[in-house]
C-alpha cells in the first residue's frame, strides 16, 4: 500500500511505495522471469525481492540511481565491489524519485524488463493513490454528514468541506436518505442495492452521496423540487424507499432535516410503508423517536402488553381510518358491535377511550412506539 511522507527527501509530498505493495509485485512477476527482481525505496532500502534475506539491506545500485535520477547500469567485471550485474532505474511518481526497480543480469538483457516493470509498478501506485483518494473523499463526506446530523454545520464551513473534495455545490439544498424495501422489517440498504444506486447516480451535477448507518445518503445542491425529482427517478425502485428532506433548504433547513434523519433511522420500523416519505409529514413518527428508550419501553409495557395481537390490530386499523366505526368495520370485516366490543375491552384493559381524541394520540404514539421497537406483546 502507500502512505504520505512527511514532506522530506525525495518523496517529498507524494506518496512512497510500501513493503507490502513492492513484495507483492515482485511475488506476482519473479515466476515468468528468469532474473531476480528487486524493488526498493526512496532511501534504498530494498522492500521487496524474490530472495527474501535481502530484504532490508541496503542496495548499492540503487542509491547511485537515486542520486542520479537516472538509470544505472552495472556490467559484469565492473569496478563495484560484491555488487551483481544489473540495472536500477528511477521510479518517478507526480515528478518525484520514490525507489528504485532492479533487475539482476547484464544489462543488456534486463534493461527492456526493468522498464515494462517500472511502467507496472507506477500504474499500480496510481490505482492505489485514485483508492486512497476515493477512501478521503468518501470519509470526508460521510463526516459531513455526521455533522449535518449533530446539527452543527455552518454554509461556510459546508461549502468549503464539499470544494475541498471536489464538489463546489452551492445551497439551496436537499438531503434525502435510501432506505430499504418497505416490506422488511429491517430497513437498512442491502450492499448489493447500494452498489446498484450509487452507479446510476455517479456523475449527476451537484449530487454528493454517501453510505452511512444502513441509509444511502443523497446531498443536492443548486436544489428545486424538480431536480429533486429527477434524481430519485433516476434510482427509483421496489428495492428502496426514499426520506427527502426541503427541496430548496437553507444551510439552517439542511441541519435540521439531517437531526431528523438521525432519529428516524434507527426505528425506520414505524415508518410509513410507502416509497416515498416527506420528513415534514413526519412530526409524529420524529416525536417518538426522540423520546428516551427507558419511557418508550414502559408505555409499550403498560398499554400494549394487555392487549391481544386481534386488539392491537383493531386498534391500529381503528386510528388509521380517523376514528370512524363504520369506516373501521369495513377495513376489519367485522360487524359494528364486535368492533364496539372490542373497543370497550381496550379501555377495560388501558383506561384509553379510543374514540376521544386524547387518549387515541395517546394510542397511537404508542403503536408507533412499538414499530419502532419491532415489538410484538401477546398474550
Amino acid at each position: 500500500m502507500t502512505v504520505p511522507t512527511d514532506g522530506n527527501g525525495m518523496a517529498d509530498s507524494s506518496l512512497v511505495i510500501g513493503g507490502e505493495l513492492a513484495q507483492r509485485i515482485v511475488d506476482q512477476v519473479t515466476p515468468s522471469l528468469p532474473y531476480n527482481v528487486n524493488i526498493m525505496d526512496e532511501h534504498g532500502r530494498i522492500i521487496g525481492s524474490a530472495d527474501r534475506e535481502r530484504v532490508g539491506a541496503m542496495h548499492e545500485g540503487a542509491l547511485e540511481a537515486l542520486r542520479l535520477r537516472k538509470v544505472v547500469r552495472i556490467r559484469a567485471g565492473s569496478d563495484e565491489s560484491g555488487t551483481k550485474p544489473g540495472v536500477n532505474i528511477p521510479l518517478v511518481f507526480d515528478d518525484q524519485v520514490i525507489g528504485v526497480v532492479g533487475v539482476t543480469g547484464e544489462p543488456v538483457d534486463v534493461e527492456p524488463i526493468a522498464d515494462v516493470l517500472v511502467l507496472t509498478v507506477e500504474l499500480l501506485l496510481r490505482q492505489e493513490q485514485q483508492r486512497d483518494d476515493s477512501r478521503w473523499r468518501e470519509a470526508a463526506i460521510r463526516d459531513l454528514i455526521s455533522a449535518l446530523m449533530n446539527g452543527t454545520v455552518s454554509e461556510t464551513r459546508l461549502m468549503a468541506v464539499l470544494r475541498d473534495v471536489g464538489f463546489p455545490l452551492r445551497p439551496p439544498w436537499n438531503i434525502t436518505a435510501v432506505i430499504g424495501t418497505p416490506s422488511e422489517s429491517v430497513r437498512s440498504m442491502p450492499p448489493a442495492s447500494s452498489v446498484r444506486l450509487l452507479r446510476r447516480l455517479h456523475g449527476l451535477p451537484n449530487v454528493v452521496t454517501a453510505e452511512h448507518r444502513g441509509a444511502l445518503w443523497i446531498l443536492s445542491g443548486s436544489s428545486n423540487a424538480r431536480e429533486v425529482a429527477a434524481v430519485l427517478t433516476r434510482i427509483r425502485s421496489t428495492e428502496v424507499s426514499f426520506l427527502i428532506g426541503n427541496a430548496e433548504a437553507t444551510t439552517r433547513e439542511l441541519n435540521l432535516d439531517a437531526q431528523r434523519l438521525r432519529a428516524l433511522l434507527p426505528r425506520a420500523g414505524m415508518l410509513p410503508t410507502v416509497n416515498e416519505i416527506e420528513l415534514r409529514n413526519l412530526d409524529t413518527e420524529i416525536a417518538v423517536a426522540c423520546q428516551p428508550q427507558e419511557l418508550t419501553d414502559d408505555a409499550i409495557g403498560r398499554i400494549l402488553k394487555p392487549l391481544s395481537s386481534t386488539l392491537q390490530h383493531t386498534a391500529t386499523v381503528f386510528l388509521s381510518e380517523s376514528m370512524s366505526i363504520s369506516a373501521a368495520c369495513l377495513a376489519l370485516s367485522v360487524h359494528r358491535n364486535t368492533l364496539i366490543q372490542r373497543l370497550n375491552r381496550i379501555e377495560t384493559l388501558t383506561a384509553l377511550n379510543l374514540r376521544t381524541f386524547d387518549d387515541a394520540v395517546t394510542m397511537r404514539l404508542t403503536l408507533l412506539a412499538a414499530l419502532s421497537r419491532n415489538a410484538e406483546y401477546e398474550r
